[in-house]
């Protein structure tokens, strides 16, 4: 079982035929071989038989008949002593093979009649050095059966293993991202067709799923700018009405920034909706030091009951292609989790080159780093999630990376653009 498992479809198929071939091309080899000895030992015996009968009807005509003395055959009689050699002497009555006098090989019928004991020899040397060659010819038949059927076997587990790979090879040059992609049609007329056509099936319910998805995303966003944009509006103008006292301008505050979070998050889903359209995305450009104080004030009503200092600094320009929102949405996540899930007092933002660091002290638990990109995932019970798998949505988007890394007793989120 191992070996099977070791071995792929292609050479299974391939031993799999050289072995029946093999098997069948041994037996054939032996029943032959054999098959001809045997009819050689009957014809052989039913000849001397028929000698040694031809001799005794002689014998009864003329007792005094000389006995058969050829170049193959010789007949004695246990009478004469003189000229019946000793190897053949001691044999009792019937066939024998293989018996060797003077180099030479001989096949020896004994038989007791009214004349005694009769001898009858075959020299069968020439016969079995013909045996012999036509052993080897066999031999060399079935090896060049077997390498032939090697070659056609590789060959044709080929051909038929081949339209699979094609398959496999078809499928792992589909782009994600691409729709309406359809594979049948390379495979119309093949043993694969019905699997390439299941495949189109699925490909196009997927499309149709993905379709429903971003349609149903664009029309939520849409539908959410409108109450978005009169909230906006309405706190405007209760801002220039009671702005001046501090209690209603902090609450005001409030939710001009909830407001523009939410733009921020319909803005981003409406673009990941699109995501066809990569190339206007990424036309877009922002300036992520000019909008990282903004981000960061943003999120600082989140803990308003923690002694949180947040350190920040942004030396230079980074400019990324992606809209605000985009940028927004995937800062202002890590630094929110940071308030919300981290064990320490103190965030630092750091802003190097292409690079934005977000450390806070503590650790993570053991396990915990794997799945924070899980949907729903959540440190804490009862828990909606994090909202990383949308901010790694975004990164994958724009080829950006995030990394975690807690070591130190400190926990610390890297984003490169």
């Amino acid at each position: 079982m191992k070996i099977r498992h070791s071995l792929s479809l292609r050479a299974r198929i391939a031993v799999a035929m050289l072995a029946l071939v093999a098997f069948s091309a041994v037996v054939v080899a032996v029943l032959a071989h054999f098959t001809g000895e045997r009819l050689e030992e009957g014809v052989n015996y039913d000849l001397l038989a028929e000698e040694l009968t031809h001799y005794e009807h002689r014998l009864r005509s003329d007792p005094g008949a000389a006995p058969l003395h050829s170049a193959l055959l010789h007949i004695y009689r246990s009478s004469d002593i003189a000229q019946l050699p000793r190897e053949i002497a001691r044999l009792k009555p019937g066939v024998h093979h293989a018996i060797r006098r003077d180099g030479r090989s001989l096949r020896v019928l004994v038989r007791d009649g009214e004349f005694g004991r009769l001898y009858i020899t075959y020299d069968v040397s020439d016969h079995e050095r013909g045996q012999r060659w036509a052993l080897l010819v066999l031999i060399a038949g079935v090896a060049g059966t077997l390498a032939l059927t090697t070659w056609a076997a590789f060959r044709l587990s080929r051909q038929l293993v081949g339209p699979v790979h094609e398959l496999a090879e078809r499928l792992s040059t589909i782009d994600p991202s691409e729709r309406k992609m359809r594979i049948a049609q390379g495979f119309m007329g093949n043993e694969l067709e019905p699997i390439a056509r299941s495949i189109d099936t699925f490909l196009e319910r997927l499309d149709g799923f993905v379709e429903r998805e971003q349609a149903f995303t664009a029309t939520a966003s849409h539908e959410l700018r409108t109450p978005l944009a009169v909230i906006q509006g309405a706190v405007e103008l209760l801002t220039e009405q009671h702005g001046g006292q501090a209690s209603t301008q902090n609450a005001l505050a409030r939710i001009q920034r909830a407001v523009r979070e939410m733009s921020e998050f319909t803005s981003a889903l409406l673009s990941l909706a699109r995501e066809s359209d990569t190339a206007s995305s990424h036309s877009t450009e922002c300036d992520v030091a000019a909008i990282l104080p903004r981000i960061v004030e943003d999120q600082r009503a989140i803990a308003p009951d923690k002694v949180v200092k947040l350190a920040y600094s942004a030396a230079e320009t980074l400019r990324v292609r992606a809209p605000d929102s985009m940028v927004a949405m995937v800062i202002g996540n890590i630094v929110r989790n940071a308030l919300q899930h981290g064990a320490g007092n103190t965030i630092h933002c750091q802003l190097h080159e292409r690079t934005l660091k977000v450390e806070n002290g503590g650790t993570l638990a053991a396990g915990v780093a794997q799945r924070l990109f899980e949907r729903n995932f959540s440190t804490r019970p009862g828990g909606h999630g994090m909202g990383l798998s949308l901010a790694q949505r975004i990164c994958e988007r724009y080829g950006w990376r995030i990394e975690f890394s807690s070591v130190d007793e400190t926990t610390a989120v890297t984003l490169s653009f």
